[in-house]
């Protein structure tokens, strides 16, 4: 193993940072790093990676970090203050570890006290940060991997290797516990690892995918459903490349950009009305949150046969989980996909039965898309705004060059159907709250900086419900806007309550609540002035009650963000 020169051992961390390839260091400020900001300004004067982005709050940070693995496929490294830095971000571990996200993060902490070496305990309410057992048993349960290093003699060693084992299927995060006396020890020469292959994705028995090929040519009326699998880019064109193959419609609730919505085999987000006809649903990227619930209840709607395709199909991280299935195929979608439409290329089909079937998806295509433009148009000058009235207009004003965050719950389907006149190309699509499953609310900001971050040339739309809106470090995620000059634009869908929460009929038709109307936890008022929260940030802002103004209010918000301006539109809705 060969050795190189440092100034110091965090020089050493920040070199083998550089060697891995990482883009960024995101952080919320710890004092335990400044051997690392030291030796990452050094790094960045001289134009060499990683660079450094500071950010007021950990989960902002956090978050950043996911939206940057989203659009690129690229894992970063995050920086955490001991144990309170940790915590402060723990949902948003929790999101990267649900969703397969990887990162490496570094966390600070002290091991000695009385007598310190060089770069120990600063003062006596470090003690206040240090946990029996170490501070990775808080968050355990939410990181494939974490560790304690007490030498620097393979610390770059074991760098390297957490950030292999995080971008290793299922992937997810992983953490190192950093000590001051570690980052500030005075050595001169560190080992560095020999560089490692990269990992080789997952493929299955081909015996399997043989069998689903089968399966697929034989059945008269099968279906396509995905939710996350244009995380790999590349499996887009597998995926329609199939599609068109076998005429298959694809169903998808929109993690990512996972098949082009103008594709005439595009068929929205619920295959309900349909299922009396299908026989057989391939399920791709969505074991975690098939389409259906219960989840035996879709065997009292269908004899169709099921089959899911997914890195997790089995969903080990989950202590219950009973969908049926007749096959799980553990595999990266791209390799299975692309196994696939190999073995079909020499299938002989039966071209007329696949003909019949694209045209007859065809038509159900544009009935869709006309169904949902009479609705639209019909509630055009519905005041207060209708929710729907706002979904069509932002689709109107929308292009290609344009990113979709969505982080909303009561508006997610309309907005799923009604928002895709972007989603033609990969990576203008990322749902924050989960493309696997609902991870906490509060991400969407700072996944839109780190999308807007890793695209810079895209446009960024963040759409919160007011609800998800007051979860967000909101200040934080305009201040990074404007300090990095990162400007996205905010669209809050604001109908003055958490809509979600209001099931209160359900379980207690005659009870106080619906009587007197009187619904708590269902409240979002007296409605704040959010319009107002930009202008401290130089942003540019507007609050829309008219219907009439809704388009033009886009067009300006847009253009502010696209020149440079970080920008929030306060859209009043009636629901």
């Amino acid at each position: 193993m060969d050795e190189i020169v440092v100034m110091d051992a965090a020089h050493g961390y920040v070199e083998m940072l550089n060697r891995l390839g990482i883009d960024y260091v995101i952080s919320s400020p710890g004092s335990e790093f400044i051997p690392l900001w030291e030796h990452l300004a050094r790094y960045n004067a001289e134009g060499k990676k990683p660079f450094y982005v500071n950010v007021r709050h950990e989960g902002a940070a956090l978050s950043m970090a996911k939206g940057y693995y989203m659009a690129t496929g690229k894992a970063q490294a995050l920086m955490t203050h001991v144990v309170t830095g940790l915590l402060h971000g723990a949902m948003e571990l929790k999101a990267a570890y649900t969703d397969q996200i990887p990162l490496l993060l570094l966390v600070g902490q002290n091991r000695t006290h009385d007598g310190e070496v060089h770069g120990g305990t600063p003062g006596p309410h470090y003690l206040s940060f240090t946990e029996v057992g170490g501070q990775e048993r808080l968050v355990q349960s939410y990181l494939k991997w974490a560790d304690s290093p007490e030498t620097n003699a393979n610390i770059l060693s074991m760098i390297q290797r957490a950030y292999q084992i995080a971008n290793t299927d299922v992937k997810g995060p992983v953490m190192i516990n950093l000590s001051r006396e570690l980052l500030f020890e005075q050595v001169k020469k560190m080992r560095i690892p020999e560089s490692i292959p990269t990992e080789e994705r997952i493929t299955t028995d081909p015996a399997a995918l043989e069998k689903l090929r089968g399966m697929l040519v034989g059945a008269e009326n099968p279906i396509i459903y995905t939710r996350y699998l244009g995380r790999n880019e590349s499996t887009v064109y597998e995926l329609v490349k199939l599609a068109e193959t076998l005429g298959i419609p694809v169903f998808e609730h929109p993690g990512y950009m996972n098949f082009p919505t103008n594709h005439p085999l595009h068929m929205g987000t619920s295959f309900t009305p349909y299922l009396g006809d299908i026989d057989l649903i391939l399920v791709i990227d969505s074991s975690s949150w098939p389409p259906w619930y219960p989840p035996n209840s879709i065997r009292d709607k269908t004899k169709a046969k099921i089959v899911f395709i997914d890195p997790d199909p089995i969903q080990h991280k989950y202590p219950v989980y009973s969908y049926p299935a007749e096959m799980r195929i553990r595999a990266d979608s791209s390799i299975a996909l692309m196994q696939l439409n190999q073995l079909l290329s020499s299938e002989k089909l039966d071209e007329d039965m696949i003909k019949e079937r694209k045209d007859r998806w065809a038509k159900e295509h544009v009935r869709i898309r006309e169904k949902q433009k009479k609705r639209a148009l019909s509630v055009k000058g519905s005041d207060p705004i209708d929710p729907v009235w706002l979904c069509y207009c932002i689709d109107e004003v929308i292009d290609r060059e344009t990113a979709i965050v969505n982080e909303t719950i009561t508006h997610g389907r309309l907005i799923h159907s009604y928002i895709e006149s972007n989603r033609i190309e990969p990576g203008t699509r990322f749902e924050a709250t989960g493309p696997v499953a609902h991870t906490g609310l509060g991400q969407g900001m700072g996944i839109a900086l780190g999308v807007k971050l890793a695209k810079p040339e895209k446009t960024v739309i963040a759409l919160e419900g007011d609800g998800t809106f007051n979860y967000n470090p909101v200040l934080a995620a305009f201040g990074a806007a404007q300090e990095y000059q990162l400007p996205f634009l905010t669209i809050i869908y604001n109908n003055s309550c958490y809509a979600a929460m209001k099931g209160h009929a359900r379980y207690y038709p005659d009870g106080h609540s619906v009587t007197q109307n009187n619904y708590y936890g269902v409240g979002c008022g007296p409605t704040p002035h959010y319009a107002k929260l930009i202008e401290a940030f130089e942003g540019h802002s507007e609050t829309v009650e008219n219907p009439s103004e809704v388009k033009r209010a886009l067009l300006e918000a847009m253009k502010a963000t696209r020149d440079g301006q970080v920008s929030l539109l306060d859209v009043r809705l009636s629901r």
